[in-house]
Parts: C-alpha cells; sequence; structure tokens
C-alpha cells in the first residue's frame, strides 16, 4: 500500500501553527543536517556495495529529498535568526552560526558539482581532473556540516 500524502499535506497546510523561535530553527537545522550527512554515507555505502540500480536510483532520491530540506531550513534559519540572537549562551550561539554556515558551504559546493557534472561533454584527463576536484570540495563540505552539527548537538542534546 502507497503512504498517503493527503494527511501529511493537511497537517503542513495548517496556519494556525505558531512560528517558531530561533532555538526551534536552529534544532531543525542540526536535525536535517544530521539527516543529510546520515543519507549521504548510506549512498555511499550502497554505491560501494554495487546494489541493485533500483536500490541505488531510491539512496539517490532520498538524498535529493534531504539536499532541499537542508535548503529550506537553512533558509528558516536566515529569516527568523537573522533578526536576533538564537540563543542567551553565547556558545550555542556560535555553535548555530557555525552548523549554518557550513550547510550553506556544502549546498554551495553540491549545487557546483552537480552543475559541473550536467556541463561534462568531454572526457578528457582535465575535464575530468577538475570534476573531481569538485566533488572532493563537496565532500570535505559534507564532513565540515558534520561536525559543526555534532558541536551544536554537544550543545544542545534536545536538538536530536
Amino acid at each position: 500500500m502507497a503512504p498517503s500524502r493527503s494527511a501529511t499535506a493537511r497537517a503542513l497546510a495548517d496556519d494556525s501553527e505558531v512560528a517558531p523561535g530561533p532555538l526551534d530553527c536552529c534544532d531543525a537545522l542540526a536535525r536535517t543536517a544530521a539527516e543529510t550527512c546520515r543519507q549521504h554515507e548510506r549512498l555511499g555505502r550502497l554505491s560501494a556495495l554495487g546494489v541493485a540500480k533500483t536500490e541505488l536510483g531510491a539512496a539517490h532520491a532520498m538524498v535529493d529529498t534531504i539536499d532541499l530540506a537542508l535548503a529550506e531550513t537553512v533558509r528558516d534559519f536566515e529569516k527568523v535568526c537573522g533578526k536576533g540572537s538564537g540563543s542567551d549562551s553565547a556558545e550555542v550561539r556560535a555553535a548555530a552560526n557555525a552548523m549554518w554556515l557550513a550547510a550553506r558551504e556544502y549546498l554551495r559546493r553540491h549545487s557546483i558539482a552537480e552543475k559541473a557534472s550536467r556541463q561534462l561533454t568531454q572526457h578528457d584527463a582535465d575535464v575530468l581532473g577538475d570534476l573531481h576536484f569538485e566533488y572532493e570540495l563537496e565532500a570535505s563540505a559534507l564532513l565540515g556540516l558534520k561536525q559543526a552539527t555534532a558541536t551544536f548537538q554537544k550543545l544542545r542534546p534536545e536538538s536530536k
């Protein structure tokens, strides 16, 4: 049986919900960033195992979906936390800002790498080397996001 989207759509369309506070946005960013890292690690494991195309395709779809969710939580963070401080604690504020910056850097690097792979028309060593370099930078940005998220979640374990 296929999952029903109507209940989820109705719940999301309900405008009676109270606007999230700064800490709520920080926590949501931490949860989404942690899931982003987890889904990318899962995709890497499945690729290394050489699973069927359908399973790998589903994993790619999950990664695409969580990357979109990360972009949305980054926008929410910027809207809410751009107006004021996210916390009274300087440590939490600094960790939240580091996580936000790491998420933005990952999304930027991911966008650059995806664009480079879509524009790949020739397969000479220089072009493939440049593409490899872009993917290495994306992987580095993902690692930075994972570390920044872990730091924030140590300070705010309730964000897990």
